[in-house]
């Protein structure tokens, strides 16, 4: 157990560490990054909504496509019932 956290400490430490080939302040823009990216619904909520209409409109298209679309699927559904009672009369 004891060499795990030396280990994980001596990472730690080159990535962090005074004597690391990445200065501190380099890591402060992948944290800003994530941050910003969580927090962008918030801070501009008009185009958070238009990309997610946008997406929704996308994954209706590609459904639509792929040919699993509303109206596809509703005329199969009243067919397969047209057919499966004419088949018991």
């Amino acid at each position: 157990m004891d060499s795990a956290v030396d280990d994980a400490y001596t990472v730690v430490e080159a990535l962090f560490g005074p004597e690391s080939g990445i200065p501190w302040w380099a890591w402060l823009a992948p944290i800003i990054l994530i941050f910003a990216r969580l927090m962008y619904p918030l801070m501009f909520p008009e185009a958070a909504a238009a990309e997610a209409e946008t997406d929704r409109r996308l994954a209706e298209f590609r459904r639509e496509r792929d040919g699993k679309g509303k109206d596809k699927d509703k005329g199969k559904e009243k067919d397969s019932g047209k057919k499966g009672k004419k088949g018991k009369k």
